[in-house]
């Protein structure tokens, strides 16, 4: 190379150097003294809340500025409400972002306009530091091994909502592969359907995620108690890779080939965090590069092992690659795509009805004007909602939930942690 060429090289570089630096310099500048609010769709303590709160733990150091970093909920029509606030009402400046439901930028959207107030594409995504990779379970007394063993007698499957993966499983495995679930739904989160998986007051649980169960039941993974039927993942899971089937392997032909893609595309798409539409492109670079790089941090790997947490990252490029490509899919298959997942003759659907236990407590926290209270049970943190409905009784007067506060004794009538209150009566 002649000197004049590597003269124009070494130009270059420093260029880009320059431009580098200078980017870095503009996002110190930016960032420095401020907070950055990072929403989370699902309520708190399932697996959303998790990963939200552990990367919060350690993503300002790699951010210039060090911005410190607060976690909020914002709960609501599986994720739409929180989807529509960024979309619509949110800062677009970089300090405000989300942690959103899978499905509220992927096949909600796609499938259908009710209640979607945003455009998924326009969104800036970051990054996920989970790919999902989704499981059907089912409990070990049942003598349910396999998804076949499903196809030959009736399976009880718990689920939370209408349109929540272990709803629609029932309908696409009913419909494609001829298994004979029932939907029992109706639980206020996946926690529940632990419980009546434990209690045998359900069969199976569909869609809940390798992450999810190792940290909840660590050991099931392994075996102990459930068996697991099948990946609902376009990918397996190193761990279950040549031991657990994927639901792609029981596809028949090229139709329940591009079905079952387009039903699993959201587990692809596993945690995905996301910023506001318009954020300028150099402060959506520096938040996806310090995502990334939080997620390989020694500290933060440390205490993802202690919250038993997965860390599987997908890279923002990848996810806004895999949504735009969703949103180009014909028609006549998304019309396909919701005959299978939301009709079927064989579907037998049966609401829950979670019951309440009473319990003495002294109020730890209150939260939203009363709409969220917590409190120690056997040693055990609850958080119970506490809808307008609610009775609410304080000195002998009733009163309005805004009016409970921390360090109260109340006698409270809920369904556990993330469940909602009846009646709350306080000294």
């Amino acid at each position: 190379m002649s000197k004049k060429m590597l003269a124009g090289c070494a130009g270059a570089m420093a260029m880009v150097a320059m431009a580098a630096g200078g980017a870095a310099h503009a996002a110190d500048d930016f960032y420095k003294g401020k907070r950055v609010t990072l929403y989370v769709a699902a309520s708190p303590g399932g697996g959303y809340a998790t990963y939200a709160r552990a990367l919060a733990r350690h993503w300002d150091r790699y951010i210039p500025g060090s911005p410190r970093f607060t976690v909020k909920h914002k709960m609501g029509a599986q994720g739409l409400v929180a989807a529509s606030y960024l979309a619509n009402k949110s800062k677009r400046d970089g300090t405000e972002i989300l942690a959103s439901y899978r499905e509220a930028v992927t096949t909600t959207p796609l499938t259908s306009k009710k209640g979607v107030h945003y455009d998924p594409k326009e969104f800036g995504f970051i990054g996920s530091a989970d790919q999902g990779f989704g499981t059907c379970i089912a409990n070990k007394t049942t003598g349910i091994k396999t998804l076949e063993d499903a196809m030959k007698k009736e399976v009880r499957l718990g689920a939370t909502h209408h349109r929540s993966t272990g709803y629609t499983a029932a309908y696409f495995m009913n419909n494609m592969f001829g298994t004979k679930f029932t939907v029992h739904h109706g639980y206020p989160a996946g926690t529940f359907i632990v419980l009546a998986l434990q209690r045998g007051e359900v069969d199976a649980r569909c869609g809940w995620s390798v992450s999810s169960m190792r940290a909840m039941k660590p050991t099931w993974l392994a075996g102990d108690a459930v068996n697991i039927l099948v990946q609902l993942s376009l990918t397996s899971h190193p761990d279950l890779k040549g031991k657990v089937p994927l639901l792609m392997d029981y596809a028949k032909n090229d139709e329940q080939r591009e079905l079952i893609k387009l039903i699993l595309t959201p587990e692809s798409v596993g945690r995905p965090y996301i910023a506001p539409p318009g954020l300028p492109k150099e402060r959506l670079q520096v938040l996806r590069t310090s995502f990334m790089a939080t997620l390989k941090d020694k500290e933060f790997l440390k205490d993802a092992a202690k919250q038993r947490i997965d860390i599987s990252p997908v890279p923002g490029e990848e996810l806004e690659a895999l949504v735009v490509n969703l949103f180009k899919t014909p028609k006549e298959m998304i019309t396909r795509y919701l005959d299978v997942t939301t009709k079927s003759d064989t579907v037998k659907l049966v609401k829950v009805k979670i019951p309440y236990n009473t319990d003495k407590v002294k109020v730890g926290g209150v939260k939203r004007k009363g709409g969220r209270v917590s409190f120690k049970l056997k040693g055990e943190k609850v958080t119970v909602r506490v809808g307008k409905s609610a009775k609410i009784t304080i000195a002998g007067k009733q009163a309005k939930r805004s009016a409970i506060k921390a360090g109260m004794t109340c006698e409270i009538t809920h369904q556990g942690n993330r469940g909602r209150a009846k009646t709350i009566i306080c000294d």
